[in-house]
């Protein structure tokens, strides 16, 4: 079986802190938990199953979306490398699509 390594930017990093620290206000021991838990689960399904998630279609780039409980984590991948990159990790009730268009506009 195709496996994929999977790479985080500084801007999912960067994502991963904000939501760490926005769960640490109530509860600090969650927050490295839940941490930990969504870059487990990221590893393991994206390395294994890349292309299984929709291209956002309005975006561009073809830039995919796979959703873990209430965070939608924006991806893409080279197949030819075999390496899937974490863009950006948002919670899915805010509109990031702006930030999603910024970082876009940066690669050109």
């Amino acid at each position: 079986m195709k496996t994929y390594k999977i790479f985080y930017t500084d801007n999912a990093e960067s994502c991963l802190l904000d939501i760490s620290e926005y769960i640490a206000q109530d509860n600090p021991i969650r927050a490295k938990s839940f941490i930990n838990e969504i870059v487990s689960h990221l590893n393991k399904t994206l390395s294994i199953f890349p292309l299984s998630y929709p291209i956002c279609e309005d975006i561009g780039y073809k830039i995919r979306l796979y959703p873990y409980q209430k965070y939608n984590c924006y991806y893409w991948l080279n197949t030819d490398k075999q390496i899937v990159e974490i863009l950006f990790i948002f919670n899915s009730a805010k509109n990031t699509k702006g930030k999603l268009y910024q970082y876009i506009q940066a690669l050109k």
